[in-house]
Parts: C-alpha cells; structure tokens; sequence
C-alpha cells in the first residue's frame, strides 16, 4: 500500500498478547486513518456503553495517510477512546514527532485494551514489539519519564495526573507536546500504561512521487500567502488570539461571568514576548512553529492556557499562569479543563486567587486529592449547582464565548466530543474571516457552516494534518495530496463525504452510549440576558439536524446511513 502501512497492532494488556492485522484497502479509503480508523475500531471492539476506566475500553492510536510525509504540518497522530470526562467517543489530534515515528515504524493504528498487573511501557521499533515493566517510571512526572525512555525511541507518556485517573490526564509527547482533552491519560493510568515508545526506519512509501511534490508546493504557497498562518501562529503562536479577542471586547472572564477582561494586555502575546526570550519547537513537517519553549525548556503557554489560568479565574499574572502551565505539562493534565473547573469552584466560593492557592489547586488535582479532578460539571453536580460548569456534554467551554460567536455557540453544542472548538473550527470564519468572513452575530445559515466545518475537520483528523492547515488549505487542496501519496483518486467531494461518514458514526456511537437529543445544548448563563436568543438556538439544532440527515431527536436515518456506506 502506498501512504497507508497496511499494519494494525492489537496489545492487550491483560494477558500481554501482542498480535496483529492488516488494515483492508476499503477501510483505508472510507475512513482514511487517524480519527477515522479510530471510531472504526472503537466501533468494531468495544460496547458503546463501556465504562471508560474499565479494561474494556480500547486506547487507539492512529497515523493517516500524509503523516510522517513532506506534506506541510502532517506531523500528527490521532488518540481515541471513550472519555471518561465526557462519556463520548473522544478523539485528539496530536503534534509532535510522535505520529512520524510510528508511520516509520510501520504502523497505521495502534490498539491498547485490557489491564496489566502491573506498571508496564510498550516499546516499538519497526517490525519489534514488547511489553517492559514500568515500575521504576510509576510516580514520576513526564519530563522525568521522556528523559529516562527518549534513547529508545519518540516517546509518549502519562504523569502523576494519568496515574491517579483525573478525568482530564492527558498524554504528553516527547515532554512538550500534550494529546490535548478528555482523559486519554486517565484511561492509560486504569491500564497501568505509563508510556508508548515508538522507533521506525521505514520512510513511507509515496505513490506519486511527482503530483505529490507539486500538490506539497501548492499547499506551501497557500500557507505563506495567508496572513493567519505566517504571521500570526507562525510570529506568536496561539496566543495572538488575546489580543484579537481583547479589541473585539469579547474576552469572557471570570467562569463567563464576564464578557470582557481588562487586564488582557498583561497576558498578550506582544507582552510575553517582550518579557521572556523564547524559540520555536514547530512538529515534524511544519513551517509554522506555533509552540514555543524558553531556554530553560519551559513552554511558554499557549492561548488555552493563558486564557484559563488568567481570565477565566480572574487573573492577570503571567508568572502564576506559566508556572500552572508547566504543573499541567509535567503531571499530565490538560491546562484549559484544569483552570476552567477551577474557575468554577472560586464562583461558590469565598476564596482569594493567589499564585500559592492556584498551584496548591492544580497540584492537589494532579495528585488525585480534590474532586475537582472529576472536571467541573461532575464537581458542580455534587455542589447542587450544575447550571455554573460552563462545559457542554461534559467538557469545559474553551476562551472563545459562544455568546459572542453564533455559529460557533452551534458547533460547541453539537460536537461530538463536547464544546470543543477544534471539532468545527468556527473561529476561523467568524472571527479571523479565514478561509470565508461570516457574521458572527447571525445564527441565520450556520446550520449548513456548522456541518461543513465539522465534516472538514472529522477528514483532516483522518489524514491526519494539524487542524490550523484549515485556515489556508481547503478540501481540494488536501485532497489533491491524499490522491497524490495514495494512488487512490479522492475528490473534494470524496473528502467531505468521508468527514461525513465518521461524523455519523460518532453519533451512532454516542446514541448507544445513552446520549440523546438534550445533550445538544450550552450552560443557561449563554442563553440568560444578552446572551443567545434561547427560541431561535433549538430552531438551528433543528436546522442541522435537517441538514445532517437526522430525525427531529438527533437519529441518523436508515437512509443516510446507507447512503453513507454505514450500514
């Protein structure tokens, strides 16, 4: 096969059986790879309803076609499971050069199931795979973890956060790229998985050598011509958003008590610049460096976690929201759940944010001492006061106020993994005018946006490119690459149509799960006084659900299943 290995590897790690099977060239070209393979496989071996830290909740993770290729910001990998924050299908788009040492090795998915006895790390190099005791890593924090295993090989791990089984752990890669939400950490810390450790030699084979030069070249223009790409992640990562969000008067703050922060300047890009020297760690394959580290290797923090260790709890000190930062990095935790869950608990109570109370809180949930590290809607739940968790199916609203973006606010609330940004990256249109310019106050037409941009992201999870290619690369220019590594024709159409496909498949999987129709909404405080008119948001669900083929409960039709090639 040619941009697919061919190769899928099963572990289970109750019995440490180690086997293996071939990825089929139909399955290739329906669901791609990455995300796509991913609920495929879910689908395949595990019950929708399975508890998430149960040994029978599979940890998948998947390489695409383009990754590990010279294909622009193709450096990624997909982690899926079920979330145990979320209880949902749950995917995660990863940077790095994790995703790269795996296509080497030769592995389009990788399958983690059972439990072990006991604390192990799987160890890849190409065709060689065995379980190793882990026991003398258990305890210790990521960077510890990457330092003792990266002679070995690109090494992904969990930290304390993972091990403790907080429903926001993360994995981190090759100690500064992070698996983003929804737990996958915890359910590696229930496996006793504390890491992955992948080598390969084997440079993926390229079907069309020629085309693919000339599709990577245009795709290289499109995003050096687009000022989002290199001036603003390429000049100071995701964090120019600050300052974007701050001049629109639309930075939400205080658990969105608040439409506004009027410190934002202390905690802008242009101002961490100024402050700290810093350089660039761009993933494997990608002009853009959006990450950056200081010289200390210390990251600087990204526009998620500035935004939910300052606004959305108040605060404006960049030494208290680096060093929460650099506590989320080397315990394993995702920073924005973290702060956001925060953020709610200091809404009930009488406490006064300091530096020392910040960290003893993000300590404490790393550490599996405080409830918090259940996320906020399980906390506020048991605190009788559900409606003040800003999170959606479970998972925290992000920095960018739906109240303020109405498609967006849409895209939040029908995702499949919760009020994820990433699912349908609506900021770009409403916000940036990337690739379009929508009326971000208009919810009129944002039905048929909603589901184009979720359909586009669900592919490119699939290929699997970082999803800030979307700004400058459109469908056809994605698919020209995959038609060009491949061998296998794929159209525009042929791309949507497959982001499609995994959409409804995720759906069906949640369905089973026991998510219904109600799920599909946003916290009262968005839909409360100068929110989002509340009458005409369920008119737009039911809207998309129109568009999406569903019934008025949120079902995908026979009809569309079948025309989807899902049943």
């Amino acid at each position: 096969m040619f941009g697919w290995t061919g190769r899928t590897i099963i572990v289970d790690l109750s019995s440490h059986a180690i086997t293996e099977s071939r990825t089929g060239a139909k399955q290739a070209r329906k669901y791609l790879g990455g995300r796509g393979f991913g609920i495929k496989l879910l689908h395949e071996l595990a019950e929708p309803g399975v508890d998430p830290l149960s040994p029978e909740n599979p940890l998948v993770f998947a390489t695409g076609p383009l990754t590990g290729t010279a294909a622009p910001m193709s450096g990624h990998y997909s982690l899926i499971t079920k979330s145990p924050l979320t209880h949902t299908i749950f995917d995660s788009n990863a940077g790095g050069y994790f995703g790269k040492a795996m296509k080497y090795a030769g592995i389009d998915a990788l399958v983690i199931t059972g439990r072990s006895d006991m604390p192990v790390y799987l160890s890849i190099y190409d065709e060689d795979v065995e379980l190793v005791a882990a026991d003398h890593l258990w305890g210790k924090d990521t960077r510890e973890t990457t330092l003792t295993l990266k002679e070995k090989g690109s090494v992904a791990c969990i930290g304390r956060a993972g091990e403790n089984k907080v429903r926001f752990a993360n994995f981190v890669s090759d100690d500064h790229f992070s698996s983003g939400r929804g737990g996958h950490g915890a359910v590696a810390g229930s496996k006793n998985l504390k890491a992955v450790v992948v080598k390969g030699t084997n440079d993926p084979l390229i079907a069309e050598p020629e085309s693919f030069e000339q599709a990577i070249l245009s795709a290289q223009r499109l995003l050096q011509a687009n000022p989002v790409t290199s001036k603003g992640l390429s000049v100071y990562g995701t964090s120019f958003m600050v300052n974007v969000l701050d001049h629109l008067d639309i930075l939400p703050s205080m658990n969105f008590r608040k439409q506004n922060f009027h410190y934002a300047d202390n905690i802008s890009a242009e101002r961490m610049a100024e402050a700290y020297k810093s350089y660039k760690i761009p993933c494997f394959s990608c002009p853009l460096g959006c990450r950056r580290v200081l010289e200390n290797g210390t990251l600087l923090p990204d526009y998620d976690a500035l935004w939910a260790f300052g606004p959305a709890v108040g605060n404006s000190d960049t030494r208290s929201i680096m060093l929460a930062n650099d506590l989320c990095y080397v315990d394993g935790l995702d920073p924005l759940s973290c702060g956001a869950t925060i953020a709610s608990d200091l809404e009930i109570s009488d406490e006064e944010l300091t530096t020392a109370l910040l960290l003893e809180k993000v300590s404490e949930i790393a550490q599996g001492r405080s409830s918090l590290g259940e996320g906020s809607l399980s906390y506020m739940n048991k605190q009788g006061v559900k409606d003040l968790s800003m999170s959606s199916k479970g998972l925290e609203i992000p920095g960018y106020d739906p109240r303020s973006m109405s498609g967006l606010a849409l895209a939040y609330a029908t995702s499949t993994r919760g009020a994820c940004h990433m699912n349908a990256f609506m900021i770009g249109p409403e916000l940036l005018g990337k690739p379009v310019g929508l009326d971000r106050s208009m919810l009129e037409g944002k039905p048929g946006f909603v589901k184009l941009f979720q359909d586009f992201a669900a592919a490119l999870d699939s290929v699997v490119m970082c999803p800030f290619a979307s700004f400058a690369l459109g469908e056809g220019e994605v698919a020209s690459l995959i038609s060009a590594a491949t061998g296998v024709s794929y159209s525009s159409k042929d791309f949507l149509r497959t982001g499609e496909r995994i959409w409804n498949l995720e759906r069906l999987f949640n369905l089973k799960a026991g998510l219904t129709c109600e799920d599909d909404t946003l916290p009262q405080r968005m839909f409360s006084s100068g929110g989002i008119p509340e009458g005409d948001f369920k008119r737009a669900i039911g809207d998309y659900y129109h568009l999406r083929g569903w019934n008025n409960m949120g079902i995908p039709s026979k009809e569309k299943l079948e025309q989807l090639e899902i049943v």
